[in-house]
């Protein structure tokens, strides 16, 4: 879907471009009272069109894009990430997970068989080890783990939702612009509260920017907005000025 979106935004610029290199042309070769001079606006016609069409497909995309993500989504309902267990050669993943959230978290009910899947990701690093994926068979099991998770704090041990890449890139954003303590996910959905301390539920970087950060009639306040892609430790992300109207 971001290919295609990437595609028709490419194709609008070629078109924009290319249609006004042709009506400059068609300007300097017509004269006013020339009764050709009506192409001018027939022209102006048909690029209306065209590019009424574009940001109609556009839309369509999006749609689509949206549905995809929250249909991949649904699909990790059952899913949390471990971060931060050490790694042993060999090792027993899914009895390691199991022991460690019977004791850990105080759920006894969680065995082995409690999971469908239970792996690390990615390549072995000997300085870090790598995120274990845990799909549950119960989601409700899945759930109160999740409810349980402050009872790693100290251990080193994080728990985290395995958000789609389109959602992550969002969450990112959102911690940038409102801080840790201010955003978070719940089942998928990343939660924000805003200046004004009203809570709003997004998933898309189009509700979060929605989402206003600075408080009325501050003018001094400003809004960071932040490529998740482009965070680094250390380094801020680039901040402007934006006033957004509340609705």
């Amino acid at each position: 879907m971001e290919s295609i979106k990437h595609s028709i935004d490419e194709l609008t610029l070629v078109f924009n471009a290319r249609m006004n290199d042709f009506q400059k042309e068609l300007k300097g070769t017509t004269p006013a009272t020339s009764p050709m001079s009506n192409i001018n606006s027939q022209f102006n016609m048909f690029r209306s069109f065209v590019l009424t069409a574009l940001q109609n497909l556009q839309l369509q995309v999006e749609f689509l894009s949206k549905q995809q993500d929250n249909l991949e989504m649904h699909s990790r309902k059952k899913v949390l990430l471990l971060h931060g267990v050490p790694e042993t050669n060999k090792e027993d993943t899914a009895a390691c997970v199991s022991k460690l959230m019977s004791e850990r978290l105080k759920l006894p009910q969680i065995i082995p068989s409690s999971f469908s899947v239970c792996h690390r990701l990615g390549r072995l690093n000997k300085d870090k080890p790598r995120v274990i994926l845990v799909r549950f068979k119960d989601v409700t099991l899945r759930n109160q783990v999740w409810s349980s998770k402050t009872s790693f704090k100290g251990s080193g041990i994080t728990v985290s939702e395995f958000l789609t890449k389109a959602r992550h890139k969002v969450f990112l954003a959102a911690r940038q612009r409102f801080g840790v303590t201010k955003s978070w996910t719940r089942d998928g959905t990343i939660m924000v509260i805003d200046a004004e301390g009203s809570r709003h539920r997004v998933t898309t970087m189009m509700e979060l920017d929605a989402v206003s950060s600075t408080i009325p009639g501050d003018s001094t306040a400003q809004v960071v907005y932040a490529d998740a892609e482009a965070v680094k430790p250390n380094k801020p992300a680039i901040s402007r000025i934006k006033r957004i109207a509340k609705k």
